[in-house]
């Protein structure tokens, strides 16, 4: 048995997020294996109207905490303040836009009957996105496993349970939409026992950008990457822990 809190960070995706919290909550209470469930929800400063709709969803529900930053500090600030406050002995990272179904569960607890794994990585069966995201998602792929020395099919997918000691331990730093790099990147460098299991996704609503915008996100991958690459290389230097 165990128990697991759920994070999730969200702007503006009222009403849906309240329907997928309510499938979570009730899938963990019927879930056989799952002892305790809690979820844990980071608004990054939705519309006024949209916090409302959540703060009133859920008001009286002991299971699910609705948090709220001053202002917009991005998915993954607002998916770390989420994971500091999980309570649980396991912590399910996902997000709040209903790519990932929460059956994909089933398959991650089945993978740890037998294992002493700490987290559990997942790889998505299909990617949905247009072709020049899922481009850069495949050479980011390919250098993130250069520079870890790993084997991962799917550096970059959100979905992922780990022990939350071992993620409240581990200090995350991407702000904006590199946050599932940086999750996979941190429990890596942390040598605790993982695992890679596939599962399947869905096809979200899409968010229409700017081509100037999809260029910008890109820039900002790289310049991630780049990132962990410097720190890998101090480290194994030994210019820094």
């Amino acid at each position: 048995m165990k128990s697991i809190s759920i994070v999730t960070a969200a702007y503006n995706e009222c009403p849906g997020i309240i329907d997928l919290i309510n499938e979570w909550v009730e899938f963990m209470n019927q879930h056989p294996s799952i002892s305790a469930g809690e979820v844990i929800l980071c608004d990054d400063f939705s519309d006024m109207n949209q916090y409302e709709a959540l703060q009133n969803a859920f008001a009286s529900h002991p299971q699910v905490t609705i948090l709220r930053n001053e202002r917009n500090e991005g998915p993954g600030f607002s998916l770390n303040r989420s994971m500091m406050m999980a309570k649980n002995d396991w912590t399910l990272i996902t997000d709040s836009d209903g790519q990932f179904p929460i059956e994909n569960l089933n398959t991650i607890l089945d993978s740890m009957q037998n294992s002493t794994s700490q987290a559990v990585l997942t790889y998505r069966n299909r990617k949905y996105d247009n072709e020049f995201n899922r481009f850069g998602q495949r050479v980011s792929n390919l250098i993130c496993n250069r520079i870890y020395h790993s084997n991962l099919k799917d550096f970059s997918c959100a979905f992922k349970l780990v022990k939350t000691a071992v993620l409240q331990a581990i200090k995350f730093d991407a702000r904006y939409m590199n946050y599932s790099l940086d999750h996979t990147a941190k429990i890596l460098i942390s040598e605790v026992d993982y695992q890679e299991v596939g599962i399947f996704c869905k096809e979200a609503k899409a968010k229409k950008r700017k081509f100037i915008a999809e260029i910008n996100r890109a820039k900002n991958r790289f310049f991630y990457i780049g990132y962990l690459y410097f720190t890998a290389f101090l480290v194994k230097n030994k210019i820094t822990f």
